[in-house]
């Protein structure tokens, strides 16, 4: 039987433990948070993809098999459209904004000061 524990920290510093039994004749798949049981699918023998949340973030699981040998992933899925999704796409994007106006800023000092040099000291 393959087993597979991964650990995931909130925002707020909550622990929760993911863990995964996928046997190795039957198929079949347990994916549980906390000892509470999130995913059973029966006769998984080929690769799959499961999501759940844990409070408002999603998560994705992923089995894969190659050869009959079976790994797994287990991610945040930031790309799927969801509340908490389109609030960390806006802070993104607002940390984009204050990285260009701070360049700018920092570009257009230097300019100033390069000018000053040549203009007063030539």
């Amino acid at each position: 039987m393959s087993q597979m524990t991964w650990t995931y920290i909130a925002d707020d510093g909550a622990h929760y433990d993911v863990g995964l039994y996928h046997g190795d004749t039957s198929g079949h798949l347990v994916v549980y948070c906390n000892g509470q049981v999130m995913v059973i699918d029966f006769n998984v023998k080929t690769s799959k993809t499961y999501s759940f949340y844990i409070n408002d973030e999603l998560f994705g699981l992923e089995v894969e098999e190659k050869s009959g040998k079976f790994s797994y992933g287990f991610s945040v899925d930031q790309v799927t459209d969801t509340p908490r999704n389109r609030i960390r796409h806006t802070l993104e994007r607002q940390d984009v904004r204050k990285t260009l106006v701070l360049a700018l800023v920092f570009i257009l000092a230097l300019a100033l000061v390069i000018y000053v040099l040549f203009r007063f000291n030539g």
